[in-house]
């Protein structure tokens, strides 16, 4: 099981200790500084390159380290770490769960059960962890960020209290394309399979050289 670094928790709680001077905190992963986003993406790039049994298997393997759009696709198989565990979304999870708490603090009421409800809705690394909308299927392209608040197990969470206003839609309505799909753009393109692979992990080598300290 893999946890958010010390460095990019710490770059979390400082956005929204920030955010929260001035009104309520509003947690979004491009926020935390640029050298704990290049971390994320250098380790979210490995991940996916260890799991598709290395960086010649991984075409679909990018991260951007600006937007934090994230994706993976194996040549020859479907990659199977469990999505609340990759790096990015690990992260974005804990970083919202900060705000949750933050947001707790400066509001009226029953503070308990408000801490209580981030703990309940929070449940990071975990299959009830709250979907994380950074997934895309092309490292230019810019994720939707905020969705549905819904479990990688399909559970309806309550509120996330991040300071991001979300829809009630199911999560099978998002435009965001899973890692099988990526995979099966991959495959697909048995006519020209070699080629495509060639200019992904260009694209992809270019991006890990850039996010490499």
């Amino acid at each position: 099981m893999k946890f958010p670094t010390a460095a990019v928790l710490v770059a979390a709680s400082a956005v929204v200790a920030a955010a929260a001077d001035s009104s309520e905190a509003q947690w979004r992963i491009t926020s935390i500084d640029s050298g704990a986003r290049d971390n994320l993406c250098q380790r979210q790039i490995q991940t996916c390159q260890n799991n598709c049994g290395g960086p010649e298997k991984a075409p679909m393997a990018f991260c951007n380290g600006t937007t934090m759009a994230w994706g993976c696709g194996c040549a020859e198989k479907t990659p199977d770490f469990e999505k609340w565990n990759w790096p990015v979304p690990a992260a974005d999870c804990a970083g919202s769960a900060t705000a949750c708490r933050t947001n707790c603090n400066t509001a009226a009421g029953d503070r308990a059960a408000c801490f209580n409800n981030c703990d309940a809705t929070h449940k990071c690394n975990t299959e009830d962890a709250p979907v994380s909308y950074t997934e895309t299927t092309d490292v230019a392209a810019v994720p939707k960020y905020v969705g549905p608040a819904v479990s990688y197990s399909g559970k309806q969470l309550g509120s996330l209290n991040d300071g991001n206003d979300r829809p009630s839609a199911p999560a099978n309505d998002s435009s965001v394309a899973s890692s099988e799909e990526a995979a099966a753009r991959v495959s697909s393109k048995s006519g020209a399979a070699g080629a495509v692979k060639a200019t992904v992990l260009a694209v992809a080598g270019v991006v890990a050289a850039a996010f490499a300290f």
